[in-house]
């Protein structure tokens, strides 16, 4: 229990020493070995329940919420709205609206700006709540609400925010939206059948995940079983943050920001990574299957990697017990140059629609609410999400007793970075995709990759130009 403890302790002194290093100096850390954990110091302080709203509050408000979550995370966020309906004491009521995924949560939301039927309080993402904020003016700066005597949230509090994360929604001096989930993109990776397999270790370079990928495929196509021939590798994926994690992996995957607005994506690095791409789909080491989900094929044994994200963590673990797998599993980052790991994270934020003051004090003591130890506490335990802060260390102690490897996903905290926070984000991420599903085309060839980027270039410049 005391190596538990340990290992949020440092890792709350990794991440307040990272605030204050430069980008590029945070993406280049390891991640913490887990026998260097002996150290044992005071506890953070926790951010605490807040269930008394501020004096400006107007009492019994209704407020609409708009989020995109579903299933078991869905239904977390469900039971945790009616505990805060039951709990408040001024007769606030939050009807919470799951609006199926984060791309129909965007056409809702800008389809209500035209009938001004907008909802109180939004998750959403970061990229998307900051045109709201700069282009359509529509969210509540923050600032007041943070400083608020009662519910706001002081300094020491605030360094148990990731600093990359907590840093997205500001404009200028003034915030706009705080975290409301980190959902890292990782790599699933068996470790009972790798060892079956001669391999002890996980990859930490690309070439050693081709060669355990590869080593997957030859035995299923070796085995007894015919039905599994073809697969055994990595599930091919083109989501575009696997395709911005492979592009990084080789050095690239530089995205155009606010302060530079030509994509520039046709370099040495990432025709690497795409070349690695298409070698291991042509050498049958990656592969397709019918199925739109992997758990499955991770639990039969079709697949020792998959491409997933922290969401996934309680799907495969219900899966699992379906089919009876009895394999060990963990998640690893993308094995970057050098054994850096690469980690990125799809991020929403909590924000405040523009509306009275009384609704909008009711709607902070919501969000607030929501960030408190007890609320990071229940959707980690049940979601197996990464709490928005580090403030729950110690009564996680009992969660990784149970869940182990699910300790890795804290480990990688320092080294995650945000979704590329630029307007047209969402279109340069479907051209990703769409590079990605054009180097599986058995008539693409290794020259062709040049002129692809090329393209890419042409068609991400086109769309940041008009915008």
């Amino acid at each position: 229990m005391k190596k538990i403890n340990s290992v949020f302790l440092i890792l709350i002194f990794l991440l307040t020493a990272c605030s204050s290093l430069p980008a590029e100096a945070q993406s280049t850390d390891q991640p913490v070995p887990m026998d260097v954990f002996a150290t044992k110091t005071s506890s953070p302080t926790p951010i605490p329940a807040t269930p008394t709203p501020t004096q400006n509050q107007t009492p019994a408000q209704v407020l609409k919420f708009w989020h995109p979550w579903t299933g078991n995370r869905g239904d977390s966020i469900a039971e945790l709205v009616e505990e805060f309906n039951r709990s408040n004491s001024v007769g606030i009521t939050i009807e919470a609206v799951s609006i199926a995924d984060q791309d129909h949560l965007v056409e809702m939301v800008e389809s209500a700006i035209d009938t001004g039927d907008l909802p109180d309080i939004l998750a959403a993402p970061a990229d998307f709540l900051q045109s709201l904020y700069k282009d359509e003016g529509i969210l509540v700066g923050l600032n007041d609400f943070l400083s608020d005597v009662n519910e706001g949230i002081s300094a020491d509090e605030l360094k148990l925010f990731p600093t990359s994360f907590w840093n997205q929604g500001i404009v200028g001096e003034e915030r706009y939206a705080v975290p409301a989930e980190y959902n890292f993109h990782l790599l699933f990776y068996n470790q009972t059948w790798a060892q079956e397999l001669g391999f002890n270790a996980a990859p930490t370079t690309s070439e050693e995940f081709l060669n355990q990928a590869c080593a997957a495929a030859r035995f299923n196509a070796s085995d007894a079983d015919d039905d599994n021939n073809g697969t055994g590798g990595w599930i091919y994926n083109t989501d575009p943050l696997t395709m911005l994690s492979w592009m990084q992996v080789f050095g690239g995957g530089d995205l155009p920001g606010e302060s530079s607005r030509s994509s520039e994506l046709n370099t040495e690095e990432n025709r690497n990574a795409l070349e690695f791409l298409q070698t291991i789909y042509q050498l049958d080491c990656a592969w397709t299957g019918k199925e739109n989900t992997p758990y499955r094929y991770f639990a039969k044994r079709y697949a020792i990697f998959y491409s997933g994200t922290i969401e996934d963590w309680y799907k495969q673990t219900v899966m699992d017990s379906v089919e009876g797998n009895t394999d060990e599993w963990t998640v690893i980052a993308y094995p970057g140059q050098n054994g850096t790991p690469i980690v990125n994270s799809e991020n929403l934020s909590y924000a405040i629609v523009r509306s009275d003051a009384g609704k909008e004090s009711a709607a902070w003591s919501f969000i607030r609410w929501m960030l408190s130890e007890d609320q990071q506490l229940a959707l980690t335990e049940k979601t197996y999400s990464v709490p928005v802060t580090l403030g729950v260390a110690q009564q996680l102690a009992d969660f990784l007793e149970k869940n182990p490897e699910w300790q890795k996903v804290l480990q990688y905290i320092p080294l995650a970075k945000p979704t590329p926070l630029i307007n047209d984000w969402n279109v340069i991420g479907s051209l990703l995709e769409d590079v990605g599903w054009q180097l599986s085309l058995y008539y693409v060839k290794a020259a062709d990759i040049p002129a692809i980027l090329d393209n890419l270039d042409f068609m991400a410049n086109e769309v940041l130009d008009a915008n």
